[in-house]
């Protein structure tokens, strides 16, 4: 990142930072963070179920909330351009 924008290791680390504390604070209202060409990230309140211990046993995990990624369609259009390439 520093590299290919022409700057720092230090301001290229403080700019992620400041992103994800702002993606964080969005999140954290309940908020739709969307990018054009890139993708969307959304809270999602998964329900309370239970589970399987993998030495015998069931658990209950309790309902909670989630941060979920979409790609757009042009990103995963790219994907798919470079795994073909690959």
């Amino acid at each position: 990142m520093a590299e290919t924008g022409g700057i720092t290791k230090k301001e290229a680390r403080r700019g992620l930072e400041l992103f994800m504390e702002t993606l964080i604070d969005y999140m954290s209202e309940h908020e739709k963070v969307m990018f054009n060409n890139f993708g969307r990230f959304e809270m999602k309140t998964l329900e309370g179920r239970k589970s399987r211990l993998p030495l015998g046993g069931e658990c209950i995990i309790p309902e909670h909330k989630k941060m979920k990624f979409y790609p757009s369609r042009a990103l995963s259009k790219k994907i798919e351009e470079m795994r073909e390439e690959g």
